[in-house]
């Protein structure tokens, strides 16, 4: 279960471990500006891996409405003026749903994480929360508040941690390549409205949550879509049935399908506890319906697999595939 992190004190405390990470991947101190709907920050020093930047400063003076943490983060170009891929704004106190970034704790784990709405904008139509969510397969979690109530978002990145960056530039990436996507026009196509209607249909029903690591490691709950790519990379590579075609959706993390038929289908997990493996099982035989249908369970590599639950995934002929993070890319490792 994931809580909003609420208190002045916590906040000021995870934006602080927040700066200070990325500062220590983001080496580079670039003069740039930057320019916003409305405006321009001149001169705004902003951190940099030469790749990517982030950008912070205070934004509540007297006037402000919604007083926030400014976090901005975008692709480092050439130009004297930067453009914003994404703001990730937080609140200095409470919940304020206006603004798009929070941060949330896992109870389990008692990592923090840096967290987004999804909300995406730009000016551009069709740029939107629900039109990303559905093009990115980005799945939200459910975090708890003060209150009881649910508030709803995106794993960006822990806070503290190993390569914790990572996940934040995969997630600037995907919503780099979705305002891409949008100005090219893919969004108008019937398959992508199809797809978005999908999306709708399946957040009217309760989801699960995934499990992750101690922030002193490499986080691998942050990092399940770059885990996915990797499966689909490795996939990729390696020849493919007659006709068939790759193919991911909000149900699997990836499959083979030759017309509307899945021939191979692979879920991610990212802990190999119990409760992960029941899930993936259910999952892998729902939508692996054909006897036919080879199934593939993804796990870490480091993480031992009970005897009794090796012993199912024989006897029910699901096939293990492991994968190793690195700071910077994951490596799958096929037997």
């Amino acid at each position: 279960m994931f809580t909003l992190i609420e208190s002045r004190e916590e906040i000021n405390k995870a934006q602080q471990d927040l700066e200070r990470s990325i500062r220590r991947d983001f080496k580079k101190e670039i003069k740039k500006n930057i320019g916003y709907p409305g405006g321009t920050v001149f001169d705004a020093q902003v951190q940099s891996d030469g790749t990517y930047w982030f950008w912070s400063t205070d934004h509540n003076g007297k006037d402000v409405l919604n007083p926030r943490r400014l976090n901005w983060f975008g692709l480092l170009s050439n130009s004297s003026s930067l453009d914003i891929s994404v703001e990730i704004n937080t609140v200095y106190k409470g919940r304020n749903d206006r603004i798009a970034g929070f941060f949330a704790r896992d109870s389990e784990t008692g990592s923090v994480y840096l967290m987004h709405s999804g909300r995406v904008g730009g000016g551009t139509e069709g740029v939107g929360k629900e039109a990303f969510l559905a093009w990115s397969n980005q799945q939200p979690i459910e975090v708890l508040d003060s209150l009881g109530n649910v508030k709803e978002g995106i794993v960006v990145m822990p806070v503290q941690g190993i390569a914790v960056t990572q996940p934040a530039i995969f997630y600037i990436n995907n919503i780099a390549n979705f305002k891409q996507a949008v100005r090219d026009g893919e969004l108008t196509s019937p398959e992508f409205q199809k797809k978005k209607k999908e999306f709708s249909d399946f957040y009217s029903e309760s989801r699960g949550q995934r499990q992750g690591k101690r922030s002193e490691e490499i986080d691998y709950i942050s990092r399940h879509g770059e885990i996915v790519d990797a499966v689909y990379k490795w996939r990729s590579a390696n020849s493919l049935p007659d006709k068939s075609h790759l193919v991911k959706n909000l149900y699997i993390d990836l499959g083979v399908a030759i017309d509307n038929n899945l021939v191979e289908v692979y879920e991610v997990k990212t802990n190999s506890n119990r409760t992960n493996i029941y899930t993936a099982v259910g999952q892998l035989m729902v939508h692996g319906v054909s006897n036919e249908c080879q199934r593939t369970l993804v796990l870490p590599y480091d993480q031992e697999l009970a005897q009794d639950l090796q012993d199912t995934l024989k006897r029910l002929n699901i096939k293990l595939l492991t994968f190793k993070l690195n700071k910077k890319s994951t490596i799958i490792i096929s037997s």
